[in-house]
């Protein structure tokens, strides 16, 4: 299984994907008539007019599902800009693919200060419990997780699925999915935080090597903040990483490349965790 990470308008999402999803629960084709006028996209458009040609009243039920899970991955995985016919698909941008298990393995050891990165069985154990009851407040780590925040006004886990996770407690504001996204307010408060946390996570691994200093740190920390355009090699591969530290440092510098250029450019970010082992593009 992949996560994917894509940069999102986050407008065209505040203002249409959350109000479409919301009243669509309870009135589906009320929402696809709504949505039809907002909307220049051609193939968008022809997905709403022949989900509306089948729909009985009703809410998701009411519609077909293949045609529904094509336009909803159209809506929140893809580009989107105000044109002069509405609401359309922008130019495509370059997203983060990764094995789900080692992307959210690299977001815990940024996040969470007492995650066991160097013991194996202890961090799939973590990891294995976070994917089925994400924890809060975990920045990217929970986004990973299919955490939502802010807490949506539908069941996510409803709109659509690939792995059958999702629970959604309104009465704890707490719902986690499949899929999820954040609004560019909470990826800039990342990519601000990001250099603090990223410098913590090698003091951690000094002090767990017990050595005065770490030869690459201030190297690796440039690569990870995007100062540096390839990582140092390693002469003290860091011990919790084993062999395949390199490997981890560049993609921990890939997932950070994407928050920050998501945060340089005002947009939100959207997670989805795949149906296979095939990376989507």
């Amino acid at each position: 299984m992949d996560v994917v990470l894509r940069p999102i308008n986050d407008r065209f999402f505040h203002e249409q994907v959350l109000p479409f999803l919301t009243r669509a629960m309870a009135d589906a084709s009320g929402a696809l008539e709504s949505l039809l006028g907002e909307l220049g996209d051609g193939q968008a458009r022809m997905l709403c007019e022949r989900l509306l040609s089948t729909a009985v009243p009703g809410g998701l039920g009411s519609v077909d599902a293949e045609p529904w899970a094509e336009l909803v991955d159209r809506l929140v995985f893809l580009p989107w800009h105000e044109g002069p016919a509405g609401w359309d698909v922008a130019e495509l941008q370059a997203g983060y693919a990764e094995g789900w298990d080692e992307a959210l393995h690299l977001a815990l050891m940024v996040e969470q200060p007492s995650y066991p990165y160097w013991d194996a069985r202890a961090a799939r154990e973590v990891r294995d419990g976070f994917r089925f009851r994400p924890l809060a407040d975990m920045g990217l780590a929970s986004m990973l997780a299919g955490q939502w925040e802010p807490f949506p006004e539908f069941p996510p886990d409803r709109v659509f699925s690939t792995q059958g996770r999702g629970e959604y407690f309104a009465h704890e504001r707490f719902a986690f999915a499949d899929w999820t996204w954040r609004p560019a307010r909470m990826v800039a408060h990342w990519q601000v935080n990001l250099p603090r946390k990223l410098e913590r996570l090698l003091a951690r691994e000094q002090e767990r090597m017990k050595l005065p200093s770490l030869p690459e740190k201030d190297e690796v920390l440039g690569y990870w903040l995007g100062k540096l355009a390839q990582p140092p090699p390693l002469t003290v591969a860091f011990s919790g990483l084993g062999p395949r530290a390199a490997h981890w440092i560049r993609e921990l510098g890939a997932l950070t490349s994407h928050v920050r250029h998501a945060a340089l450019s005002k947009q939100g970010l959207a997670a989805l965790v795949t149906k296979g082992s095939g990376i989507r593009v």
